[in-house]
């Protein structure tokens, strides 16, 4: 058919193959989607070649300037969810390539996902499980979390349900973000302290940041020393927060009672990586978001995304400046809804 072509560049595991929210985006589109990864920038560009809108999957699909300025044709980059950390922005801007997302749709599965790894370490619930299909039959102690401090670093939609979920286990939550917002604090049971201090006081330290140039990184060596013996580490924002060998590193001396991991410097996880052979670590592949509601949200938003683009009034839109591109002729109004 004629008119703008949207691809689905990097749908693996499935997601939206199959799915009958499909039709919207074919009956006001071509629609050409793929079921596996883009190994390569060049796989890519060829997936690419042609569209006007790209809806993107997979954080590991780096929409990065050569790509962006290769793809002459895309105007929007349609996230399903809210990271853009795989897209340089500034690039987006300058090609005039709208990025939005769906803020919040996948917030709370990801937060319980971030309790649920607490949990599992505190307990060591994956050791005991082996053991006992083994035909072992150990007890492992481990503490109760009711009166220690959970600190949760970035208080965004899904930080502010980590540290509710927190408060309803009768846990202490702080917490640190960026901007230092008191109301928003408050209204989750968050106690703002400084970063330093947040790390020195938690026997539980939550991951919940978006990874920019100023959070990548900012857990290495010296933060995880200043870390209490015993602390626990979880991660489900985004692996670029952590040093990765400092982190084994920290977990085989016992600075750390464990971590619980759901993103990585690399996605899929090498084979080859400590991690994995590492009793004190529960890992997940990048699933905090994968429940039955979150997954429905995050295949309707960023399609009603598109398809508010196509009629001339996109929302969500997290780089506003890119509308003003002349390859955007003008007339797309922003909305935040």
């Amino acid at each position: 058919m004629g008119g703008p072509l949207i691809v689905i560049p990097d749908d693996y595991p499935i997601v939206f193959t199959g799915h009958p929210a499909l039709e919207r985006l074919r009956a006001a589109a071509e629609l050409r989607i793929y079921t596996d990864l883009p190994r390569t920038r060049e796989e890519l560009l060829r997936r690419l070649d042609g569209a006007s809108i790209a809806l993107d999957l997979r954080s590991s699909t780096v929409f990065d300037e050569p790509v962006l300025a290769t793809v002459s044709e895309l105007r929007l980059i349609s996230v399903v969810g809210t990271g853009t950390d795989n897209i340089d922005l500034a690039a987006a801007d300058h090609y005039g390539v709208a990025v939005c997302n769906a803020p919040g749709a996948n917030a709370r599965s990801v937060a319980e996902h971030a309790i649920a790894l607490m949990l599992a370490i505190a307990r060591q619930i994956p050791l005991t499980d082996r053991e006992t299909r083994a035909g072992e039959w150990r007890h492992h102690e481990g503490p109760e979390l009711e009166g220690k401090t959970l600190g949760v670093i970035g208080l965004g939609n899904i930080g502010q349900q980590v540290a509710k979920i927190g408060n309803g286990l009768g846990m202490r939550v702080i917490a640190w973000s960026f901007t230092r917002d008191e109301e928003r604090g408050r209204a989750c049971g968050a106690e703002l302290v400084e970063r330093n201090e947040l790390l020195r006081l938690s026997d539980v330290v939550s991951l919940n940041i978006p990874a920019t140039p100023e959070s990548r990184g900012m857990i290495g060596e010296r933060e995880l020393s200043q870390m209490r013996r015993g602390a626990i580490l979880i991660n489900t924002a985004r692996g670029a927060l952590v040093d990765e060998a400092a982190l084994i590193e920290a977990l085989r001396r016992g600075q750390l009672a464990g971590a619980g991991l759901d993103v990585f410097a690399e996605e899929p996880l090498p084979k080859e990586s400590p991690l994995f052979r590492l009793d004190n670590v529960v890992l997940t592949p990048h699933v905090g978001w994968v429940t039955h509601e979150a997954s429905e949200r995050l295949i309707q938003i960023p399609i009603d995304n598109a398809l508010a683009y196509l009629a001339g009034e996109p929302r969500s839109i997290v780089n506003p400046k890119a509308l003003k591109h002349t390859k955007q002729g003008g007339g797309a109004r922003p909305s935040t809804g």
